[in-house]
């Protein structure tokens, strides 16, 4: 298996934190959050290779992190060219470039958005894409309320299916929420390209999602419990991260 993290973004909600450190290198708990979120995914068994995706403006703060001792899997970053948000090329447009760059053959694969902070065990999950050999989506109860919309919304059914899928609906119904960490199987590859060829927003990763349950079976894994989970967006949620880690 490979591990795609993407942190290519400029995180202008975040400015002026973000105007020289990219987000995924702000410290939470005197760590990186990058640090944090390697962490977790390398424990996952069979991991040949974690691929962070960057950007030129940080390249060299992301080359100066990579130096640093991580991990016995193998840590690669990638540079995607782009250096303001103005011309970035999206989180599916990161993905699609990663593909390019580090294929994954006839590996089964995962993405994880470089700013979702992650304080639990990955290992059920996987076992449980394991088992079920299809695209599955991390998904937790999202509590109701102004904030809902901000998200994406997901649909089950009695087996843990994907029936229906949007992002940051205006009226949010079931109160699950797929938080941007996906594990794939390796013909998904292919198909990042023929979303974006057919004009697929290259931005949010959940336009893809909602796509991918149109085109082939997708299931869920549920958050249970009190599993710690921080989409570091904001000042707020940023603060918020750093309290829990403190």
């Amino acid at each position: 298996m490979k591990a795609f993290v993407l942190a290519a973004g400029y995180a202008t909600r975040l400015y002026p934190l973000t105007r020289e450190r990219p987000k995924a290198l702000l410290e939470i708990g005197g760590v990186p959050m990058l640090t944090r979120i390697v962490d977790a995914i390398a424990v996952l068994p069979e991991l040949s290779e974690i691929v962070v995706v960057g950007n030129a403006r940080f390249a060299d703060a992301f080359a100066t992190w990579g130096r640093s001792p991580r991990t016995t899997v193998p840590v690669r970053i990638l540079n995607d060219g782009s250096t303001e948000d103005a011309n970035k090329l999206g989180a599916i447009g990161d993905l699609a470039f990663a593909l390019r760059e580090a294929p994954v053959g006839d590996e089964d694969w995962l993405a994880v958005a470089g700013d979702n902070l992650l304080d639990f065990s990955l290992a059920p999950a996987h076992d449980a894409f394991a088992a079920r050999r299809m695209p599955l989506l991390l998904v937790r109860r999202q509590p109701p309320g102004p904030d809902a919309s901000r998200y994406n919304e997901v649909t089950l059914d009695g087996e843990g299916r994907v029936v229906r899928f949007r992002e940051k609906p205006t009226d949010p119904q079931t109160g699950l929420a797929a938080i941007a960490f996906y594990f794939f199987p390796a013909t998904v590859a292919g198909a990042v390209d023929r979303y974006l060829a057919g004009g697929g927003n290259p931005d949010a990763p959940g336009h893809f999602i909602a796509w991918l349950v149109d085109e082939m079976p997708v299931c869920a894994w549920r958050i249970e419990g009190d599993s710690d989970w921080f989409d570091v967006g904001s000042i707020e949620t940023l603060q918020q991260a750093r309290d829990r880690y403190a």
